[in-house]
């Protein structure tokens, strides 16, 4: 259902249109999937630069259904999501939305221990994609972040 991300430096990733055929539900579809490669990059380099105190952790929920991601996609996809893919939170393929609440629960007050840096995937700490590795993605990322926002900062 979501394809694969598609890197590129993050100036270009930071603009709209990033993707061919912006306007197209496989263009957001690939923005988000690139985004959720994104937030894994950024909180590696946070870990790297953890205030006193602060963890920083990915969540992964896995395909959680009725969470209006399909919103606008086309009608046969949007009424496959909403009236066959719930039945999928009886399997492993996928999760509640309450089991994602207290998964995400879990992690935010330590009950699932994650250490800074960490992926947890629903309820437990995994390895993420090997993409997701990648230090110089990472540096890159994290200076281009802190230089989209100094115009923002108080």
């Amino acid at each position: 259902m979501v394809p694969g991300p598609v890197w590129a430096s993050p100036d270009a990733l930071a603009r709209t249109g990033a993707f061919p055929r912006p306007g197209s539900t496989a263009a957001g579809r690939t923005a988000y999937s690139t985004s959720k490669l994104a937030t894994i990059h950024l909180v590696h380099a946070y870990a790297r630069r953890p205030p006193a105190g602060i963890d920083a952790v990915a969540h992964n929920p896995a395909f959680v259904p009725g969470t209006g991601l399909a919103r606008n996609a086309d009608p046969v996809s949007r009424l496959v999501v909403r009236r066959i893919l719930p039945a999928t939170t009886l399997t492993p393929f996928a999760t509640s939305r309450g089991a994602a609440g207290r998964y995400l629960a879990d992690v935010v007050l330590g009950t699932t221990k994650a250490p800074t840096g960490s992926y947890v995937d629903r309820n437990r700490v995994a390895r993420s994609s090997g993409e997701s590795y990648d230090p110089q993605r990472e540096a890159e990322l994290w200076d281009a972040a802190e230089r989209l926002v100094a115009a923002y900062a108080v």
